[in-house]
């Protein structure tokens, strides 16, 4: 299945990455040496997208002069959504219906904040069987304490329901919507303005919307404070056991892992200390205690663990 367009989320509000997210956008947080929106714009690319569209709306002027500023997005599109954000499904026809467009092709939609990292043949083998359905949701295995919600899918792999995560036995193994999905743009019916996914877009209630499962597919999720900090040390313990793992291989080769600046032994960064990343361009910033440090200036006020960024810190718990 050819992917002819790919939209990248990048509208939300980032609330849930504390204090520096209301000042630093999450789609600029670094992996390292390159933002998530590059390497979710090099991961469309790596997936056969055609073209590359971001929708943008919070912070959208400090996203859109960034990316600018970049020689990776020169051929990207970026979708305002004013005044109002449109929510998914609504960002889905604002592309739909642009002229170039026009409801015409197969949309690939991404989240900036997480990795569901697999290669172009091993998706298109995955996609084949389901040319002709409006909508395909990737799902993946996840524990129900984790916060998710749950997709409800009958024996013919087709989804039912969405289960609240409130209403799930807590500490049970449920299926959950990974935030990709491919549609097919000619057969959706053409709406203007907000609107919910699973209204206006995968509409499992008015028609079969198909569930394929992601197993064993790397997955890499940056989208809390918390959460980023994991992955990011995460990554760190992976490249100790399996310095030829797939989504490292792809950081390295997009030069947003630069190994020579890894220390095993201390699990840092660019950073003299233990358990410290330093994605900081100045080697002479030093922590003494765990930290990810973003920017070249570090706040008199050292709090640990925290994430730094120009003066602001936020302590991860």
């Amino acid at each position: 299945m050819q992917i002819n367009h790919c939209l990248i989320l990048a509208a939300g509000f980032g609330t849930r990455m504390g204090v520096i997210g209301q000042k630093l956008p999450k789609v600029q947080w670094p992996v390292f040496e390159k933002s998530l929106l590059e390497l979710q714009v090099a991961y469309a690319r790596s997936l056969g997208a055609e073209k590359i569209y971001i929708n943008l709306h919070y912070m959208g002027k400090e996203i859109e002069s960034f990316c600018r500023s970049k020689d990776v997005f020169k051929d990207v599109e970026f979708l305002w959504e004013k005044p109002e954000i449109l929510d998914i499904g609504g960002a889905v026809h604002n592309l739909a219906s642009q002229p170039e467009v026009n409801y015409q092709g197969t949309l690939l939609v991404l989240n900036a904040d997480q990795f569901f990292y697999i290669k172009e043949e091993q998706f298109a083998k995955l996609l084949q069987p389901h040319t002709k359905d409006v909508c395909v949701l990737l799902t993946y295995w996840v524990n129900s304490s984790q916060g998710y919600n749950a997709l409800d899918i009958d024996e013919h792999r087709l989804v039912k329901r969405i289960i609240q995560n409130k209403d799930l036995p807590p500490g049970s193994k449920i299926e959950t919507y990974t935030g990709i999905s491919v549609i097919n743009l000619s057969m959706l019916d053409k709406i203007s303005g907000p609107s919910n996914f699973y209204k206006s877009v995968c509409r499992f209630e008015t028609g079969p919307i198909p569930a394929v499962r992601l197993e064993q597919v790397d997955y890499w999720d940056f989208g809390t404070l918390k959460r980023y900090w994991d992955t990011m040390f995460l990554i760190l313990t992976t490249y100790r056991t399996n310095s030829n793992h797939p989504f490292l291989r792809f950081l390295v080769n997009e030069k947003a892992l630069k190994t020579w600046k890894i220390d095993m032994k201390k699990s840092s960064y660019f950073a003299k200390s233990a358990r410290v990343l330093n994605l900081s361009q100045n080697e002479e910033i030093q922590s003494f205690g765990p930290s990810i440090i973003m920017a070249d200036t570090f706040p008199e006020r050292k709090e640990y663990p925290a994430v730094y960024w120009r003066t602001i810190s936020e302590e991860v718990k």
